[in-house]
């Protein structure tokens, strides 16, 4: 069957028909979705050199009440993006608190996500049914930014340090979370400990997950008069 044309001269409207098109979806498994949400390709909050490919903020951090769901900006292949669309649409249908902690994991795998959940992807089922959405929705009118170079200034093709690049902090200590079901806990640690030993260990379930930066953002142990 030859796939249709596709209808979408815009990113945004590409994702929101899908998201229209895996509404009932989410209805059957019992987490409806919100109505108010917009889906943009983008950057996440942690920029260019983080690694989270998509992301959900909740209608309470929005001045209209809308969910916004970023996906980022080096994604072009349709079930890519969609996969990482179905996580993001998880975390809409669930309270704002919920992270992913037991009742992230319960929606998720009704979802047919698989772990790690904190980069949860589509298994073989919902790869299916995420191939007929594609196929729906026609191509999608993007093509990969390549993120990993710097932007080029508009006077003349030299590299430019990217805008969207924060600014190194002096201090950082990194969240070190337990992964099992119903454990909170949670201690802070430095990068740089971690890659040098390793992760800390929960004292009932072993070592803990930490979310680390790409190294060239490691945070420097000086301190600068500010300019």
């Amino acid at each position: 069957m030859k796939p249709p044309s596709n209808q979408h001269d815009l990113r945004e409207s590409w994702l929101r028909a899908g998201v229209n098109l895996l509404r009932p979806y989410f209805t059957d498994i019992g987490y409806p979705l919100p109505e108010n949400i917009r889906v943009a390709i983008a950057f996440p909050s942690t920029g260019r050199k983080g690694k989270r490919l998509g992301e959900c903020w909740h209608a309470t951090s929005s001045e209209d009440s809308c969910f916004e769901i970023f996906i980022r900006a080096d994604l072009s292949e349709p079930m890519d993006v969609l996969g990482v669309l179905m996580k993001e649409l998880v975390h809409s249908a669930l309270p704002d608190d919920a992270g992913h902690g037991k009742e992230f994991k319960t929606a998720a795998n009704k979802a047919g996500l698989q772990p790690p959940w904190r980069t949860a992807t589509p298994g073989v089922l919902l790869q299916r049914r995420l191939l007929e959405v594609a196929t729906s929705l026609g191509p999608l009118p993007h093509a990969r930014l390549h993120i990993d170079q710097s932007p080029l200034t508009a006077v003349a093709p030299i590299a430019a340090v990217a805008l969207d690049r924060p600014k190194k902090q002096r201090t950082r200590w990194l969240k070190a979370e337990c992964q099992a079901d119903g454990c909170d806990y949670l201690v802070r640690v430095s990068a740089r400990n971690v890659r040098d030993v390793g992760p800390p260990p929960c004292p009932k379930h072993g070592p803990m997950q930490v979310e680390l930066p790409p190294e060239d953002d490691e945070p420097e142990m000086i301190v600068e008069k500010a300019l």
